[in-house]
């Protein structure tokens, strides 16, 4: 579904590292850190954004495709941002250390499961988003926003398959705030229209 590609930010700019070394005559050594959570500081929606290269086999605003691709479907709250995680690639040159952040970055949500749509998402849990705040702004998909804290959305995820638990996101509705679930006189509304769209969800995008 989703193939990512190596920031080319970094890649053009680890070559020019690279050949300016050489033609300066100086030396270089590169290693990679090992990947932490780092705090997410303001937010997304204020952040400068640096695209990510992502393809997609389907629009994802389309809804059916969106929630046949999904494992699960729910309405939720964006309880607290954990942190951007990435690893950051440090060079030396002619002695002297240098970071550079490296990695495509995976942001730590978690999440409060109001009413589940299709699947069974746990209660309380961890979602995972790839893109997020790096050095110099925010890595992001331009397909789809990154959640906010303290909101209200129609989340699909899709479990990583590899049996270890963890549940990514894959696209969202915004809904309202934190509170929209217990205070909005539409909810009703909102969760038969969604579970319309999962009676007519398209199966045919899913690549088990």
């Amino acid at each position: 579904m989703k193939k990512r590609i190596r920031t080319v930010l970094n890649v053009f700019l680890v070559l020019a590292i690279i050949i300016l070394t050489v033609i300066t005559g100086g030396y270089i050594k590169i290693r990679v850190m090992e990947s932490k959570l780092h705090p997410v500081t303001e937010p997304f929606s204020s952040m400068e954004v640096v695209p990510m290269c992502v393809d997609y086999i389907f629009p994802l605003s389309d809804i059916s495709k969106s929630i046949g691709w999904s494992d699960y479907t729910f309405i939720g709250t964006v309880e607290e941002i954990i942190g951007t995680e990435y690893s950051e690639l440090e060079y030396i040159w002619n002695g002297n250390w240098i970071g550079l952040y490296d990695t495509d970055p995976v942001t730590h949500y978690r999440i409060k499961v109001k009413h589940n749509i299709k699947g069974t998402a746990p209660e309380e849990f961890t979602m995972l988003c790839w893109g997020g705040q790096q050095p110099g702004g925010m890595l992001s998909d331009m397909n789809r926003t990154m959640p906010e804290k303290d909101t209200t959305y129609v989340f699909m995820c899709r479990d990583s398959g590899e049996g270890d638990g963890r549940i990514y996101y894959h696209y969202s509705i915004y809904l309202g705030d934190k509170n929209w679930y217990e205070s909005a006189g539409n909810v009703s509304e909102v969760i038969g229209r969604y579970e319309e769209y999962y009676k007519n969800q398209d199966l045919s995008v899913r690549i088990d």
